[in-house]
């Protein structure tokens, strides 16, 4: 084993933490599942926004298998369902985790997920979207927005058990997250497994289709 001082390591190489941030799945979700408008931000390093993911075409063919563009975004929750602004209490933007978009589709699909995206804000591109998307989205950035469903998704390594507001279906395995004497979505999913609980994971899981009310238009025309 080589000596810590002759590896070559810069500072980057571990940078600082907060010895305070919670453990994973104990931060509570910016906002309850139900339907949003959110603002489109990209992480604020470049590097982050594109990436190359590996999908099967063909389920369970691993000769099918090819690579993706994926994008990834960090929206801003801008209003409720009703269109009331939100925001935190300190007047900051309410922001989701990274959410991430790919270029799959299965030979049943006739819009891939980024797809959904970009015709969410209105934004329509005519030829390859690999050599524009660079482009398109430095235009979109901290200006378009959509309309989504955000729903909550936890899962529990120790069993290999997810719960969510919205399960895939009965072949996912996926386990329906509690309701409490309302009908209110509990604040915490439990694992039945080992009684462990979890904050969920705010998710975007559906794209609505635009309406003149998002203000997109003259971005999409230019960005076409």
């Amino acid at each position: 084993m080589p000596e810590l001082n002759s590896l070559g390591l810069t500072e980057d190489a571990a940078p600082q933490i907060d010895w305070d941030a919670p453990p994973p799945g104990m931060t509570p979700p910016p906002v309850v599942p139900g339907t949003w408008l959110l603002k489109l931000v990209m992480p604020e390093n470049t590097e982050d926004w594109f990436d190359a993911v590996e999908r099967n075409v063909i389920k369970d063919n691993p000769t099918s298998k090819r690579r993706f563009l994926e994008v990834t975004i960090e929206p801003e929750v801008v209003a409720d369902s009703l269109n009331r602004p939100v925001a935190n209490e300190d007047g900051s933007p309410l922001k989701l985790g990274p959410q991430r978009f790919n270029t799959f589709m299965s030979p049943k699909m006739r819009i891939h997920r980024l797809g959904e995206l970009l015709r969410g804000m209105g934004v329509r591109i005519e030829g390859s979207i690999k050599d524009q998307i660079g482009d398109v989205m430095k235009q979109l950035n901290g200006q378009a927005t959509f309309t989504a469903e955000i729903i909550w998704r936890a899962y529990f390594k120790s069993t290999d058990t997810t719960v969510s507001t919205h399960p895939r279906g009965k072949k996912s395995g996926e386990l329906l997250w509690p309701r409490a004497a309302d009908g209110s979505w509990e604040l915490m999913a439990k694992n039945p497994s080992t009684g462990e609980s979890a904050y969920g994971y705010a998710e975007i899981a559906n794209i609505k289709l635009p309406t003149s009310a998002n203000g997109n238009e003259n971005m999409a025309q230019a960005a076409t």
